[in-house]
């Protein structure tokens, strides 16, 4: 097993554990419909989410579950087959996390739990800032190793 790959492993069940630890308390702690102000403009919020970022398409919970499957089986088919470097191995555990947490809450829940409430974004969670910042390490990373290749 490469550091990468033991990276990719180690960041995705942190993402997940972190997830539904944050998910759990929020569920058992906030009631539907409330929020409560943790710093200044941060709100915690229990929010339900069918569909995807931001909302849309909630009549879709199905199709956001499959494509959920089949990002998470790719990524372990890849992870498995490809040694890589620290760097990979950590966004992709990002994205990894991010896509297995909030597939476990469309599979058993339904909807996905939202709980950071900033007022000026939709309400979103943990997996979701996962895979944001994964996708955009990634792109980053391509950006920076096409600008290196000219």
């Amino acid at each position: 097993m490469s550091p990468g790959q033991l990276l990719f492993a180690l960041v995705t069940v942190g993402v997940v554990v972190l997830d539904r630890v944050s998910k759990i308390l929020v569920q058992t702690y906030v009631a539907p419909g409330r929020e409560v102000q943790v710093l200044p403009h941060v709100w915690i919020a229990d929010a339900h989410n069918s569909g995807a970022a931001f909302g849309m398409a909630p009549q879709a919970t199905v199709l956001f579950l499959i494509a959920s499957a089949l990002v998470a089986g790719g990524l372990l088919l890849y992870a498995v087959r490809n040694p890589m470097g620290a760097w990979t191995g950590t966004v992709l555990g990002l994205v990894m996390g991010g896509t297995v947490g909030n597939g476990y809450d469309r599979l058993v829940h339904g909807t996905v739990t939202d709980f950071i409430a900033l007022h000026f974004w939709p309400v979103f969670n943990v997996a979701d800032s996962a895979i944001t910042v994964g996708v955009v390490l990634l792109l980053a990373g391509y950006l920076r190793r096409a600008r290196h290749d000219d």
